[in-house]
């Protein structure tokens, strides 16, 4: 009888065991009804220190389970209890609403939370290369002018697959001032530079604008990321194919401290990409 006895209590100290050591998981059951207002009320977006981009958002006793989304493109950001989410320049604050589920099933819409970004960290790798490190945290201002030690830094090839140019291009083909001045862009010849920095972008052309520099490639397993500028254009940024139309999308073909290639997707014959290959000016 007593072994009968000690072995139900081993049993239930097993179990009792297994209750307690098992992993805690994010509660996804719905919560009692809660307006709009009060989900406002309780909504907390917490910065890693003040005017820092990294936020976690979360929502005050009881905790809710929401969806974050972007206030200024409605793509969702994150999920859960506690929300991670990065502002990426060129982006200034954190433009955020919330939606929960209720127990009936119906949904509340919080309202747009704004929160001011003056200081970024953490930010992906490729901004390193990118842009720059002074060494103290922050991002430098990169300064770039084609790659002269190239064969082709300016030319065609197959989208999705080459690394540079290499079916025709300057300099090997054709003089690159020559094709500048085709193009209605005669400041992008031989000593035509443009810079990068986190606040903007500037041209020896004189056009001023922004990049916004992300780690996805427009083509999966092809290069280390993408930019996409607003206001202006790198060197020799059109699609000779399309008319010369100006294009602010590219896919980051390769980057490090000092070498940087571009690449332009062809409208009209979309196997076909321009590449633009630069080299960085140093101590600038």
């Amino acid at each position: 009888m007593k072994k009968i006895v000690y072995g139900m209590l081993a049993v239930f100290a097993v179990l009792l065991s297994f209750t307690s050591c098992s992993p805690s998981h994010e509660d996804f059951s719905p919560k009692a009804s809660i307006s709009a207002d009060q989900l406002n009320a309780s909504l907390i977006l917490a910065q890693k220190s003040p005017g820092n981009n990294n936020f976690t958002i979360s929502t005050s006793s009881p905790t809710r389970y929401i969806k974050v989304f972007n206030a200024n493109t409605n793509a969702e950001l994150g999920e859960g209890t506690n929300v991670s989410t990065q502002v990426v320049p060129p982006d200034k604050a954190l433009n955020i609403y919330v939606e929960t589920m209720n127990e009936d099933g119906s949904i509340t819409k919080s309202a747009t939370k704004s929160v001011a970004v003056t200081e970024y960290t953490d930010l992906p790798a490729i901004f390193n290369t990118v842009f720059g490190r002074d060494g103290k945290g922050g991002y430098l201002t990169s300064k770039w002018t084609w790659d002269d030690s190239r064969t082709i830094y300016w030319g065609n090839g197959s989208w999705g697959s080459d690394v540079i140019g290499s079916w025709w291009g300057a300099p090997k083909n054709i003089d690159i001032d020559s094709q500048a001045a085709a193009k209605g862009l005669p400041h992008d010849g031989l000593g035509a530079w443009f810079t990068l920095s986190l606040g903007g972008v500037t041209t020896s052309r004189g056009e001023t604008g922004s990049v916004m520099v992300s780690q996805t490639p427009l083509v999966t397993g092809w290069g280390v990321g993408s930019m996409t500028f607003s206001g202006t254009v790198p060197l020799m940024g059109v699609k000779p194919n399309d008319g010369n139309a100006r294009c602010y999308s590219y896919n980051i073909v390769s980057s490090d401290s000092t070498h940087l290639v571009l690449a332009l997707q062809t409208t009209s014959n979309t196997s076909e990409g321009w590449f633009l290959a630069f080299k960085r000016i140093p101590n600038q």
